[in-house]
């Protein structure tokens, strides 16, 4: 009920604080509402201001359509026109930051509704700021001192370059239009206004010049944009060839240490009393003996030798059996015990 009732006296408030407060599905259900009372200038003043000046951060591109639909505003303030139309530009590169806004004009009713009222407008909308833009931009130094704090006044040059061709050349049109209606009604005056068509006719081919030139300068920026969108296109396909080449050498670097870990082998535990001499079989060579980490096997409990190997082992069929090859342990006197290893020379065989 409440929300009937304030959409039927939307046109007649006076604080609109109290609804710019109110959360975004409630606003959206008052500008829905069946009842609504309110003409299409002061409901895109309203609409605005709360989207764009007091909830900025809680509106989408959905919800902004859906609220500035023909049906409900087919005609926008002047007031407010071109800055709709930054804000809804600005909503739809959020939501798509790779989008072609000249193939989303095309089809975009609010867009277009805001470039013709602008466009109708373009002595205020465009041309003044324009103008204001330029008196500061050729200011001297001390001249901006003893000014007062500018800010940018033209705000079509917040806009995509390719939006503001189209914004500016519909402004040409549209002054052309004005102009030549001005001459229209001038000829028919006698000849004393004859000076007062002239002083008209240069002021706005002035004004048309301006926007002239304003349209090249964006076209300018324009192009000047994809150059450097292409040279960055071609430094990133640059840097990948690089990494490509990077991640091959590190994967050949990786597969040379694979192959390097594969020459370090487990010490086998392998017990041998030594070898028969073959010249005299009553000799034993106990050089040969290896050394068993369990004191039972020391001597004189066992004929085994209490020092380490004075060879490594030869490779042989024996490493092909992982139940042999449960290694020497190393004990460090502190508890842990560790593997031994050995590494195999690539070139000569040797340990």
């Amino acid at each position: 009920q409440a929300i009937a009732v304030t959409a039927a006296n939307l046109a007649n408030t006076v604080d609109f604080e109290p609804i710019y407060a109110l959360p975004p599905e409630l606003f959206r259900r008052i500008i829905l509402s069946w009842k609504l009372e309110c003409d299409s200038e002061l409901l895109s003043l309203v609409v605005y201001s709360y989207c764009g000046e007091h909830n900025r951060d809680e509106i989408d591109v959905d919800y902004f359509r859906e609220i500035t639909t023909p049906n409900l505003m087919p005609i926008l303030d002047s007031k407010v026109a071109m800055m709709m139309l930054k804000f809804y530009v600005d909503l739809i590169f959020e939501d798509d930051s790779d989008v072609d806004i000249l193939e989303v004009c095309k089809d975009d009713s609010l867009i277009k509704r805001c470039i013709e009222v602008i466009s109708q407008n373009w002595r205020d909308e465009v041309c003044e700021p324009l103008m204001i833009d330029s008196e500061w931009d050729e200011a001297s130094p001390a001249t901006r001192r003893n000014l007062p704090p500018h800010e940018p006044a033209a705000l079509h040059r917040q806009l995509p370059p390719g939006l503001q061709n189209m914004l500016l050349e519909k402004c040409i049109l549209e002054a052309k239009g004005d102009v030549d209606s001005e001459k229209t009604v001038v000829e028919e005056y006698d000849g004393e206004k004859e000076i007062e068509l002239k002083k008209t006719s240069a002021m706005y081919d002035e004004m048309v010049i301006a926007l002239q030139t304003e349209l090249a300068k964006a076209k300018s920026q324009r192009d000047e944009e994809s150059k450097s969108h292409m040279k960055e296109v071609e430094d990133l396909q640059m840097k990948a060839l690089e990494l490509e080449a990077e991640l091959d050498k590190q994967k050949r670097i990786t597969e040379e240490y694979k192959q390097e870990l594969k020459r370090f082998r487990r010490v086998p535990g392998i017990h041998n009393f030594g070898e028969v001499s073959q010249s005299d079989r009553s000799i034993i060579d106990k050089t040969k003996c290896t050394y068993s980490a369990n004191p039972e096997h020391h001597y004189p409990l066992h004929r085994r030798g209490k020092r380490p190997p004075t060879q490594m082992p030869r490779m042989g069929v024996e490493f092909e059996n992982l139940g042999r090859e449960n290694g020497y342990i190393y004990d460090d006197g502190n508890g842990e015990r560790l593997p031994v290893f050995y590494y195999q020379d690539k070139q000569s065989g040797r340990f």
